[in-house]
């Protein structure tokens, strides 16, 4: 070789080598700082000066309860609680106050089964004829020595009761109509079933039967007309769990003519674990089925399905990081070793982000961040034994993440095993000050003792955001739970981990399995609420805002629904029940849910929507 040969042979060495130190370093990643930024929603906030539109009333509600009851106070507080998040006005007084019935009350919400005792049930009952709408939300007192007279039943729907007339207990239940937005048609007999006790009752001629029992022999909620209006009752105890605070507003939504209520109108999907260090080797149930080794499953198999679910279902993920498995809670936390746990931080990384994903946090190792005695009842999990040990993983998490992601804007944390302590939360504020949401469970059984939460922002400017449903199969229950917290606050929130196939729980099922019945769940939900808009967990951020900001008055007419409407970023969504077709809208788009059902996107201070003439 002569020496020109030499000098380039030298001078290619010297660049490969270049090459790969650089790529070593992950230097093409950081020459494109776009990709691994997180480029949040603009939140300038629509304010204008309402004028006159101020001076326009608050829909009232007006609440009947017993003081003397557990239930019927629990009820108050929960109706009262939905109603003020819907920036509704209640007035509350106790059954044996006398009161005047306003006939522009929005509608009048009985909380106690003592219906034949309430002192201003005249007035009620005059209210619903001239066209006013009543709800009971108790299975109605129908026994004893202040038992409703037949013709009071009559009037609530009641024409008489089975067997010995006591209240037995029911499982599962049948949704009949679309009185919960999107779920007619559904029945719920499977997982953490609905059970209630109800009365044994059969209905007047004129009921219309809304949900009953899985059987369908016990009704749930009924409509009967009385007069010019309408009477709904609910035939159960008072639901404990959060999962059925759709129902109540259900309930309340079909109060009055035209009911409007703002949602936050999204969905989002949670990948736990996600990226994390693969595991290397094989795992003889995924070998079997696909001939695959555990990183070639993930690369190959799991990966490829979840992209193309989130295509055609048209989701956006947010992966929560995890650096390692090691359950060590005391110094020193290393780094994890080799390139592959690396790598998949990087690559996988990088393809979440690209295909319109967010990354967040989910820790240094799967410990929650708990003290000892926190969380006895889960042997398997070590405990730390201070703060300071808390704190010097998570630097190490974020000498991690951010070496790998130096612009990035890491925004939303899960803990581990959705479990958490004030302690833990408080040290993640402090070494991870950018974080905004914290996102754990909404609902489950209490024996978990899990982190569960509400939708709320906190006081200190951030957001808890629990996810409502979880897993590759999710029950009957699931669905059930969606549907309930899209019905009150207009979210789907579900999440998932990339090892679900290793779990001794999902041994009864195969991949092929577990991904059709992901796809099935994601899509039934996707048709019933086509409405909802994909967003990261980040990008849900401004929705929230405006819901939990936003401040409206609404004027109805034969003619047209207008909305006046401040304090909200780009558009405030709601949801309105009204038996009108619409002609056309100004200052808002208008979706049709379904029927009797709109979805209003509102992006003017005043907008309004043009009935049809006629209706």
């Amino acid at each position: 070789m002569n020496k020109r040969g030499i000098y380039i042979l030298f001078f290619v060495v010297i660049v490969l080598g270049f090459f790969f130190q650089y790529t070593r370093l992950d230097g093409f990643l950081h020459l494109n700082p776009a990709a691994n930024r997180f480029l949040h929603l603009e939140e300038t906030y629509m304010d204008p000066d309402w004028g006159q539109a101020e001076n326009l009333p608050v829909e009232t509600y007006i609440v009947f309860y017993d003081p003397a009851s557990v239930r019927s106070m629990y009820t108050l507080h929960n109706t009262q609680d939905m109603l003020l998040s819907k920036k509704k006005k209640i007035e509350a007084h106790p059954l044996q106050e006398k009161v005047t019935i306003d006939k522009a009350a929005q509608g009048v919400v009985i909380a106690t089964g003592r219906v034949a005792e309430i002192a201003s049930l005249p007035e009620i009952l005059h209210y619903v004829e001239q066209g006013g709408t009543a709800v009971v939300l108790q299975e109605p007192v129908v026994t004893g020595d202040k038992a409703p007279a037949p013709e009071l039943l009559q009037k609530l729907g009641i024409n008489g009761l089975k067997g010995d007339g006591k209240a037995k207990s029911v499982t599962g239940l049948s949704l009949v109509t679309n009185f919960l937005i999107g779920g007619k048609g559904e029945k719920i007999t499977t997982g953490r079933s609905y059970m209630t006790m109800a009365l044994p009752l059969s209905l007047t001629p004129e009921a219309i039967v809304h949900m009953t029992d899985s059987s369908g022999s016990v009704p749930l909620v009924w409509q009967e007309p009385l007069g010019q209006g309408n009477i709904y009752c609910y035939n159960g105890l008072e639901r404990e769990d959060k999962s059925n605070r759709g129902l109540l507003m259900a309930m309340l939504a079909h109060c009055g003519t035209d009911t409007v209520y703002p949602v936050v109108g999204c969905k989002i999907f949670f990948i736990d674990d996600f990226p994390a260090p693969v595991p290397e080797g094989y795992y003889e149930r995924i070998y079997n089925e696909t001939g695959l080794s555990t990183s070639e499953f993930y690369r190959k198999a799991w990966w490829p399905f979840m992209k193309e679910l989130a295509q055609k279902e048209k989701i956006k993920f947010t992966g929560v990081i995890i650096e390692n498995y090691n359950d060590r809670v005391t110094p020193p936390f290393e780094p994890q070793g080799g390139r592959t746990a690396r790598d998949a931080l990087v690559v996988y990384g990088h393809e979440l982000l690209n295909m319109g994903g967010e990354m967040g946090l989910h820790g240094y190792n799967h410990q929650p961040l708990v003290p000892p005695g926190y969380q006895d009842h889960e042997p398997e999990y070590v405990p730390w034994t201070s703060e300071q040990d808390m704190e010097d993983s998570l630097q190490e998490l974020r000498r991690y993440v951010y070496n790998a992601y130096p612009k990035y804007s890491f925004e939303v944390y899960v803990p581990p095993s959705n479990i958490l302590s004030p302690m833990g939360k408080e040290v993640l504020k402090q070494v991870f000050p950018e974080l905004q949401i914290f996102a754990s469970l909404y609902d489950g059984p209490a024996d978990e003792h899990a982190y569960y939460q509400d939708f709320v922002r906190e006081p200190d400017g951030r957001y808890d955001i629990p996810r409502v449903s979880s897993g590759y199969v999710p029950d009957q229950s699931a669905v059930y739970e969606e549907i309930n917290t899209i019905n009150a606050y207009g979210v789907f929130n579900h999440f998932v981990h990339p090892d679900e196939m290793f779990y001794e729980e999902s041994a009864k099922w195969t991949w092929q399995e577990m991904r059709d019945s992901l796809s099935a769940f994601v899509h039934e939900l996707g048709q019933r609420y086509p409405w909802l808009q994909a967003v990261t967990a980040s990008e849900s951020l401004p929705y929230f805002d405006t819901y939990y900001d936003l401040d409206y008055r609404i004027e109805r007419s034969p003619e047209m629904l207008v909305f006046h409407c401040r304090k909200y970023v780009q558009e405030a969504r709601f949801l309105v029940r009204s038996q009108r077709k619409v002609d056309h809208a100004q200052g808002c788009r208008v979706s049709k849910v379904e029927d009797g059902v709109y979805f209003v996107r509102v992006t003017d201070p005043v907008a309004r929507v043009y009935w049809q003439k006629g209706d």
